[in-house]
């Protein structure tokens, strides 16, 4: 073979128009490479979405488990009377998915319909209502002139409450309007007292057949009554305390001397989430609670108001005691339908 012969073997070669044997070879060689790299790219590619989907699922699934616990926890010391039924996930995006908790209250044996909770939790871990405007309905009551606020969902009359050292310029006494109602009417009242007390004063002075169902903790600082008072004085307002931004403890209907060791274990329990949503709040409350003691024990809880249940016959007992300062009317129940 000539030196022409060959050179231009070798520039067929490698123009791919060769046709000699090893031309064949190292197309074939070509095509395996080819091939491997093709197979191990797909590896790859299906490895790493495998590793990533998991991943995702692991990190979304215990950002979901953190603001169950973070929601279910909050609403032990808060929302007066409300029963969380539980959560259920409506939809898992990319960075974020929504849980909807069920609500209800119970007026004497009877179930109502409450609002749902629903919020947002990212993949991140934040936790957060949908944007737009939540505050309640607000209504001005033709006999009192005051504000009635009512559940955006199944408009509900909600509780509101006085506390004892600010000075309202106005305050309602919905105990005076019970004849309003047939004696039979289950009627949720909000209470709000004219100083602080203890349980065990609490309970003495309730009477028995009115069903104690929640009791209003005076955890405010003199900073935060003060600046109560400078509101109504400087704005003109005689804002109440709604029943959203209170707290307080359940009666535990089983034994009640261990509801107020059910708040305290609560407040315990916020305070080991340092991640929590409402870490701040828990310890904000626990400490002003505790003052100067150690540790936080059932002798440094102070009531300033409860939530009662009974029919309007019932709860006209309560009209008498000197404790009261105030009342509220909640949710009413019609028994005979």
């Amino acid at each position: 073979m000539t030196e022409n012969k060959i050179e231009q073997e070798l520039n067929d070669l490698f123009d791919g128009k060769s046709t000699s044997v090893i031309s064949k070879v190292v197309k074939k060689a070509k095509r395996k490479t080819i091939l491997r790299n093709i197979g191990i790219s797909l590896f790859v590619i299906v490895f790493l979405i495998i590793t990533l989907s998991f991943s995702w699922f692991i990190i979304i699934r215990g950002s979901q488990e953190k603001a169950m616990r973070d929601i279910e926890l909050f609403s032990r010391i808060t929302n007066p009377n409300i029963v969380l039924l539980g959560s259920q996930n409506e939809s898992n995006g990319v960075f974020e998915g929504i849980l909807t908790f069920n609500r209800y209250k119970e007026i004497e044996g009877i179930p109502v319909d409450w609002s749902n909770q629903v919020v947002m939790y990212s993949l991140f871990g934040g936790i957060s209502r949908f944007t737009g405007n939540h505050s309640p309905i607000q209504l001005e009551d033709k006999e009192d002139g005051l504000v009635r606020y009512y559940d955006r969902e199944t408009k509900q009359r909600m509780l509101s409450f006085y506390h004892p050292e600010v000075l309202y310029k106005q305050i309602r006494n919905d105990l005076n309007t019970l004849n309003n109602f047939t004696d039979d009417t289950l009627v949720e009242l909000g209470v709000s007292f004219n100083q602080k007390y203890t349980l065990k004063e609490v309970r003495e002075l309730i009477p028995e057949n009115i069903t104690l169902k929640w009791y209003w903790v005076d955890t405010y600082s003199e900073e935060d009554t003060e600046s109560l008072n400078t509101n109504i004085n400087e704005y003109n307002s005689n804002s109440t305390e709604l029943a959203t931004k209170i707290y307080g403890f359940s009666e535990n209907s089983i034994d009640s001397s261990m509801s107020e060791t059910y708040f305290i274990d609560a407040l315990q329990m916020g305070l080991n989430y340092k991640d929590g949503k409402y870490f701040g709040e828990f310890n904000r409350i626990y400490n002003n609670l505790k003052g100067v003691s150690a540790k936080l024990a059932a002798e440094n809880i102070e009531i300033i108001g409860v939530v009662v249940t009974g029919t309007a016959a019932e709860l006209k007992r309560l009209e008498d005691l000197e404790m009261i300062r105030a009342s509220e009317f909640g949710v009413t129940v019609n028994p005979n339908k």
